[in-house]
């Protein structure tokens, strides 16, 4: 690595069957750390923020699919549910982000998209967002998403 300070994260997706906790379906995969996440990171490696991330949002992307993610990329392009994770250390230079969304009723969903976030309110800032294959959720099925972030 020759001294470079690097991110990574590793993301697993699962769709869980809410009865029997089976896991139906699952993806991992690598993505994106935008450029506000990066511009967060060094604030608060210089003591200058003290607005950690501990939120996770999920989404259905845009009418017509969801776009790659950007460095630029500032916000899910439409999301459906944000809440705090579990955040844990499973290792050292790691740290887990882990929420397992649940669906009323009425839901369904093809969610596609997901990310890391500093809050839940005006003026906050993505670390990362990922884009999948489309994942269908309801009340019967849950969506478990966990991501690993990696210092290097």
């Amino acid at each position: 690595m020759n001294g470079k300070f690097k991110i990574q994260d590793h993301i697993t997706i699962q769709r869980v069957d809410k009865k029997t906790n089976k896991i139906l379906s699952k993806i991992e995969l690598h993505n994106l750390v935008v450029n506000t996440g990066k511009a967060r990171v060094a604030k608060l490696l210089a003591g200058l923020s003290s607005s950690y991330f501990n939120y996770i949002a999920i989404g259905v992307g845009a009418s017509g699919g969801t776009g790659s993610p950007t460095v630029n990329d500032i916000e899910l392009e439409n999301e459906v549910a944000r809440a705090l994770a579990i955040i844990t250390e499973p290792e050292s230079k790691k740290v887990k982000f882990s929420k397992t969304f649940t669906f009323g009723s009425a839901e369904s969903y093809e969610i596609t998209e997901a990310g890391i976030f500093d809050g839940s309110g005006s003026g906050i800032t993505m670390l990362d967002r990922f884009t999948f294959e489309a994942q269908e959720v309801d009340w019967e099925t849950d969506l478990k998403v966990e991501i690993t972030i990696t210092v290097a």
